[in-house]
């Protein structure tokens, strides 16, 4: 049975991939990892024998991490993976140029996948983005816009900026337009306010036409199952940076 360590295990998105774990019956739970200063240090995880724990060497006999925590802790998390020859999967979004520089380079030693969102719906709206630039041409102008709740600490959001990867191409990307739009450019707006989970529009605008392809998450529980099937996938793949249309 496969065992899956969780860091961020009681944050905002990392309690319900520890409940997803808790669900499944070919998984089990590894370690629970939490903060220094959570209320739920050494607490009992229910259902199971494990107490939430602060310790990153809890992790060592773990066959995969999910990491929920900050950019901050990545690094550490990701030093533990490689020491113990664990599957990592990185949910965490934010981080700088030289975080991820560091986390690429460690997957030349360890399966490692880097995840803004673990939604697999999102996943199919960069997929679609693509397919639809590919069909339209470049007769139709590109925006992305994306709307997270008020907490959010960065923007654009990780699942815009992969939603980017896929139909950039040479285009240029402007965040946060301001004067007029340029030709081949890909325009990247942000909103945030309210408790919004996360919505991701791609907009194609032509002349006398546009085509909209949208994806809104309204419980955060879509997060915590898709991010343990992804973690699933990743267990026995060869060292390496994966992507989650690689795992699907």
């Amino acid at each position: 049975m496969t065992r899956i360590g969780i860091v961020g295990a009681t944050g905002r998105t990392g309690r319900y991939a520890l409940a997803a774990v808790l669900r499944r019956g070919d998984c089990s739970l590894g370690a629970a990892i939490v903060s220094p200063g959570s209320s739920k240090l050494s607490h009992v995880v229910a259902e199971t024998a494990l107490t939430y724990s602060s310790r990153l060497e809890d992790l060592a006999e773990c066959d995969v991490v999910i990491d929920f925590s900050t950019p901050d802790v990545s690094g550490a998390v990701v030093e533990m993976c490689v020491a113990h020859r664990i599957a990592l999967l990185v949910a965490t979004t934010g981080h700088s140029p030289s975080q991820l520089d560091t986390l690429r380079t460690h997957s030349a030693r360890i399966p490692l996948a880097l995840v803004p969102n673990t939604s697999l719906g999102a996943a199919a709206l960069s997929l679609l983005a693509r397919e639809a630039k590919r069909m339209l041409g470049t007769d139709f102008d590109i925006e992305v816009m994306e709307i997270h709740h008020r907490m959010k600490r960065d923007a654009p959001s990780g699942t815009a900026l992969a939603v980017i990867e896929h139909i950039q191409g040479d285009s240029r990307v402007v965040f946060g337009r301001e004067g007029q739009r340029q030709a081949d450019e890909v325009g990247v707006t942000s909103l945030r306010g309210g408790d919004v989970v996360g919505d991701h529009t791609v907009y194609f605008l032509g002349q006398g036409e546009r085509v909209e392809i949208t994806h809104r998450v309204s419980t955060r529980d879509v997060f915590g199952s898709g991010a343990v099937r992804l973690a699933m996938s990743l267990v026995g793949r060869a060292p390496g940076q994966y992507r989650v249309t690689d795992l699907l």
